[in-house]
């Protein structure tokens, strides 16, 4: 019988965030392939009741660390003996995963790296330091690097000077509506002559919730028909949160929801999907909202652009200010053909971000290296299915 295939994930942690959430989503799809024994390891421990570990799906082994905040040599160095003990194929990393592995890289010459950029270059990877070890890397080909979008991976080839990366969208599954549904019905929509707006994100700088909030009280202050705004998102600054709630005292319109295992729901019933970022990779969210036909609304920012084009699938403010975010809004809540906005937008995750594609494009990455794979471990391998 032939040998399994054995690709690893390594990620941070499964807290709610879009990396997180596609980490989780990509493996389950991978593992549908009987040639691969996949394997998700998360840094820190995760509550099973919490984040994104309970979807994990059978088939799937999940490995934790337990580390806890900050650097940690000592988890760097069970990793290491751990990888050198299960000897994978390929090893995939994700945010901060990259850096773990730099007592692995040394002497380890069975195991093919890859590493996902789930940002823009600058911001994917902050500290200059941290980026020419891996650049070393990128420019050895020792990691594939994997961009999601056309502007990451123009940022990419600018922060580095490299042209070796791999461009695959970011892909979700099929949403389907939880039995919450019906209560979230019950609570936002029914009785109401309000236009619904969602927006789904954590509470952070990058997010720029204040231009939403901002834009969504000056759409009120002048229009009949007012907006009803639900942000939903862990805070992971405490501060800002503070302050946008003071922005939003007083306002029954605007309600900040937390973090939510079923924003399915809530897109399902929402009028637009909302996001008025500083800067993207390529945004889960968006994804999602296209998967249940819900209007996006976004700042014309890096990946975002990259996904919507204004008045097909979606709109797009002008400019990153208050008035051109404010227009957007009403020119998608009045739009003559919104059923027809809707459809392109159910399209465009389709034929474009839906998870079996990118697995698919994942697993054509991989395939490129059996090769040297095969030579490494002078074994024969199968070649993987052209499709999952």
């Amino acid at each position: 019988m032939a040998s399994k295939i054995k690709v690893m994930h390594l990620i941070g942690s499964l807290t709610k965030g879009g990396a997180e959430r596609f980490v989780v989503d990509l493996c389950n799809e991978l593992a549908k392939d009987e040639r691969y024994e996949v394997t998700l390891l998360s840094l820190r421990s995760n509550d099973l009741e919490k984040g994104f570990r309970k979807e994990i799906q059978d088939k799937v082994r999940y490995i934790s660390f337990e580390k806890g905040p900050g650097i940690n040599f000592m988890v760097m160095s069970r990793l290491t003996a751990w990888l050198k003990t299960e000897k994978p194929d390929f090893l995939h990393t994700h945010l901060n995963g990259f850096e773990y592995l730099a007592l692995y890289f040394l002497g380890n010459s069975g195991t093919r790296f890859f590493h996902t950029l789930h940002n823009i270059a600058p911001k994917e990877c902050p500290s200059y330091l941290a980026r020419i070890f891996r650049k070393a890397y990128y420019k050895k080909n020792k990691v594939q690097a994997i961009t999601i979008s056309e502007d990451v991976k123009q940022t990419f080839q600018e922060c580095y000077g490299l042209g070796n990366d791999i461009l695959i969208p970011n892909g979700r599954p099929d949403l389907v509506q939880t039995p919450a549904y019906k209560e979230v019905f019950k609570e936002h929509r029914l009785g109401t002559d309000t236009f619904l707006l969602v927006h789904v994100a954590r509470i952070a700088r990058q997010k720029n919730q204040e231009l939403l909030i901002k834009a969504v009280q000056q759409f009120n202050a002048t229009e009949v028909k007012k907006c009803r705004l639900l942000l939903i998102g862990e805070a992971k600054n405490e501060q800002l949160q503070q302050k946008l709630q003071r922005m939003a005292s007083g306002d029954p319109l605007i309600c900040f929801l937390g973090g939510k295992y079923n924003v399915v729901d809530y897109l399902s019933l929402a009028d637009a999907f909302c996001l008025s970022s500083f800067y993207e990779g390529m945004p889960i969210s968006i994804i999602e909202a296209f998967s249940v036909g819900c209007i996006p609304v976004c700042t014309p920012v890096s990946g975002i652009k990259n996904m919507i084009r204004h008045g097909h699938n979606g709109f797009l403010s002008k400019d990153k200010s208050v008035d051109s975010y404010c227009r957007a809004i009403k020119e998608a809540l009045y739009h003559p053909d919104k059923e027809l906005i809707r459809y392109k937008a159910k399209q465009s995750f389709r034929l474009n971000y839906h998870i079996s594609i990118t697995a698919r494009n994942y697993s054509k990455a991989y395939q490129r290296q059996l090769p040297q794979l095969q030579a490494l471990h002078h074994l024969t391998i199968p070649p993987l299915k052209a499709s999952i």
